[in-house]
């Protein structure tokens, strides 16, 4: 059994720290193009950088469905450790998982955006966000492990928070009242351009 365990980060296609997160990935098909979503891969995280790297293991895996494709005649597919009947329900181990989403959300740690700046990060669970414009109106990015679809999967909300020092803490108990408001949901993939579009570009 190869080692399938990927560290939370490494380096980018740029030369610079990349942290592990998924993305669609082009391939060159005996019967044309193809692509493979949700693969593992390091990048920097930077919206003006294209360049990625792909982990040993991964691109072993890679040749591995390029294979399988070519044998099916599909142009698509989706990233998994096994083929066929061994594929499990998902193209992560949990620990990798877990490696995937605390380098997600650490990666937003400090950026500000043209309308809000993220105030907290709380590995592998949450990113919270403040507004520019208005120090009472927040925002959360929020994790859903048992959300009922394929790869990694966020909810956004909103809310506003009057207390002068926002605290973790606090904000666990007052949320229990259901002051969130359901903006939306998106996979991981999608979570950067909707920040962009929710809250502009970041510095």
């Amino acid at each position: 059994m190869p080692d399938r365990t990927l560290a939370p980060s490494d380096i980018c296609g740029c030369g610079d720290t990349g942290h592990l997160t998924s993305k669609t990935i082009p391939i060159d098909l005996a019967h044309g193009a193809g692509q493979v979503k949700n693969v593992p891969v390091y990048h920097c995280r930077s919206r003006n950088c294209n360049e990625f790297t792909l982990p040993h293991a991964v691109a072993q895996r890679l040749e591995d469905i390029a294979e399988e494709m070519e044998a099916n005649g599909a142009a698509e597919a989706v990233f998994t450790w096994d083929s066929g009947a061994e594929a499990d329900s998902g193209s992560l181990t949990q620990a990798n998982a877990q490696a995937y989403l605390q380098a997600f959300t650490l990666q937003f740690n400090g950026r500000e955006y043209e309308d809000a700046k993220v105030i907290l990060v709380v590995p592998g669970q949450a990113v919270f966000l403040q507004s520019t414009m208005d120090s009472s109106e927040y925002y959360l990015l929020h994790y859903e492990q048992n959300y009922n679809a394929e790869g990694i999967w966020f909810f956004l909300y909103k809310f506003y928070y009057e207390k002068p020092k926002f605290s973790y803490e606090d904000f666990l108990q007052w949320s229990e009242d259901g002051y969130l408001k359901e903006l939306g949901c998106m996979n991981m993939e999608d979570v950067e351009a909707s920040f962009a579009d929710e809250f502009g570009e970041w510095e």
